[in-house]
This record gives C-alpha cells, sequence and structure tokens, in this order.
C-alpha cells in the first residue's frame, strides 16, 4: 500500500514558520493534516498562517515571540496551547539569522546576538515545551529543582518530539563568506540535540544552501558573487528549494522516518552533498 504522512490531531509548533525554511516546513505539515502554530518576530505572519489555513483546511495560527527572552518563549507556548485547547506535540526550534563578519570585526553585541537567536531561543523553547509536557513549573532561583530522573522512574512516555534546525555550518567552517559567530552557534545547537528522554525523541536537521530570498537577492556584489561559488561547490549542482526541506523535515517527523520511534540524538545532514569533501 502506499506510503503517506498523516500529521492528523498533532499540533505542531514552527518558530520563525512565517518565511523561508520555516514557511516551507510549516506549508509541508499542514498540507499533512497537522494544526501548527507559527511564530514570527518583525513581520506580521498572520496573512501566511491564514493562506497555509485556507489551503490545507486545518488550524494554522500566527503567535508574536521575541525568541531571544525566555519569559516570551514561556508566554508563546501557553498561549499556543490555549488557542488550540492542547498541548503541543512537535516542537521545531527553526527561527534563526546570520552574520558573515570577520571573528575580530564582530561587537560583543554581534557575538551575543547571533547566540541568543540561534542557540538560546532553541533552547528556551525546549525548554518550555519539556516544562508544559511534565506540567512543571518555572522554577524559582535557589530552589530545588526535581531531576528528570525521577520522572523517569514513574514510567513516563510523553511521545513528543523537538527538532533543532541547524546547518552544515556547524559541522564545517563555511567560505568565502567569514561567519565564525554564526558557525558556532549552529555547532552548539546541533549539539543540543545529542538527548533524549522520557519519550520525547529530539534530533537536529543541518541543511545545506537552500534558495531562499537571501542567495535570490544578495545583499551587495560581494555576496552575488559567493552565491555563484556557493552553487558551484555543492556536489549535485544545485540549491534546495524551500519545499524540499519543507517535505523532508515532514518525512523526517513522521512515524514513517521514526520520528516517533528509533531515531533519537541524530543529525540529519541534507545539503546536496556539500560536506563529502
Amino acid at each position: 500500500m502506499p506510503i503517506t504522512l498523516d500529521f492528523s490531531g498533532k499540533l505542531i509548533l514552527v518558530t520563525g514558520g512565517g518565511r523561508g525554511i520555516g514557511r516551507a516546513i510549516a506549508a509541508a505539515l499542514a498540507e499533512a493534516g497537522a494544526d501548527v502554530a507559527i511564530t514570527y518576530t518583525s513581520k506580521d505572519a498572520t496573512p501566511v498562517a491564514k493562506e497555509l489555513s485556507d489551503k490545507y483546511k486545518v488550524r494554522v495560527k500566527a503567535f508574536s515571540c521575541e525568541v531571544t527572552q525566555s519569559e516570551a518563549v514561556d508566554k508563546m507556548v501557553d498561549a499556543v496551547e490555549k488557542a488550540f485547547s492542547k498541548k503541543v506535540d512537535i516542537g521545531v526550534a527553526n527561527a534563526g539569522v546570520s552574520l558573515w563578519k570577520d571573528a575580530h570585526d564582530n561587537t560583543d553585541e554581534d557575538f551575543t546576538n547571533i547566540f541568543a537567536v540561534n542557540t538560546f531561543g532553541p533552547f528556551y523553547l525546549a525548554r518550555a515545551l519539556v516544562r508544559s509536557w511534565l506540567d512543571l513549573p518555572i522554577p524559582v532561583s535557589g530552589e530545588p529543582s526535581q531531576p528528570l530522573e525521577v520522572w523517569g522512574k514513574k514510567g513516563i512516555n510523553l511521545n513528543k518530539q523537538i527538532l533543532f534546525v541547524s546547518s552544515i555550518s556547524g559541522l564545517v567552517a563555511m567560505n568565502p563568506q567569514r561567519q565564525t559567530a554564526y558557525n558556532a552557534s549552529k555547532g552548539a545547537v546541533t549539539m543540543l540535540s545529542k538527548w533524549s528522554h522520557l519519550g520525547i525523541n529530539v534530533n537536529s536537521v543541518s541543511p545545506g544552501y537552500v534558495s531562499t530570498d537571501m542567495i535570490a537577492n544578495p545583499p551587495d556584489e560581494t555576496a552575488k558573487a559567493w552565491v555563484g561559488e556557493w552553487e558551484k561547490r555543492t556536489p549535485v549542482g544545485r540549491f534546495a528549494s524551500p519545499e524540499e526541506i519543507g517535505h523532508f523535515v515532514a518525512v523526517m517527523l513522521s512515524d514513517k522516518m521514526g520520528g516517533m520511534g528509533f531515531m533519537a540524538g541524530s543529525d540529519v545532514v541534507v545539503d546536496g552533498g556539500y560536506t563529502v569533501f
């Protein structure tokens, strides 16, 4: 019989789901029957949510969230659960920013911000979801916490997932652009996936170059030259489309791939062969 993806009844939260790879992930999951919550920071993603909802006949809602602020992430997860009247089943930490800058030119603010968005934000999301799934209060500073081992002894199997959208920049130093801080932030978020417990399967996906707005409309002449070099260095001879990555993630999260089963603590590279060298 044909293999199909069916996320009916699932609620999936995608940060940065209003554009680029995040939008493609949200679309693929909605197409497969999931209800989807997408977050945005600057540009209101409500029109995107309505478009996906109307097209795929599922519930898609947009939520404003500054992912660098842990309190904002906690409140967003709570707002999502109230809006959909259920807990999130799968969290996709996708929101991220890039920074092309020599390490010695990075200001303290540059370095702090790249980690705040790319590493702290995903951690805040994962932490907020686990607390919600276990019905744990936000701990007060100085109070002892209850180790997860205690919960494991209770025989809990939450059957939940967290996926971190990382990058091959966390595996290899990209070139010709210089982006030490970005590479380090993505290496860190990849390592966040090396954990699975209590029936929470945690994994990461590391895309290579994807034909997003940044590649279609480079910010300057130097970046335009880089685009051609990136394509030349990708063995398959082209960039991925956002839709390719979106559909791959949908498969990866499905029970057909093992997202709810045996795959845990893995980083899956989808890069057109870029890292084979």
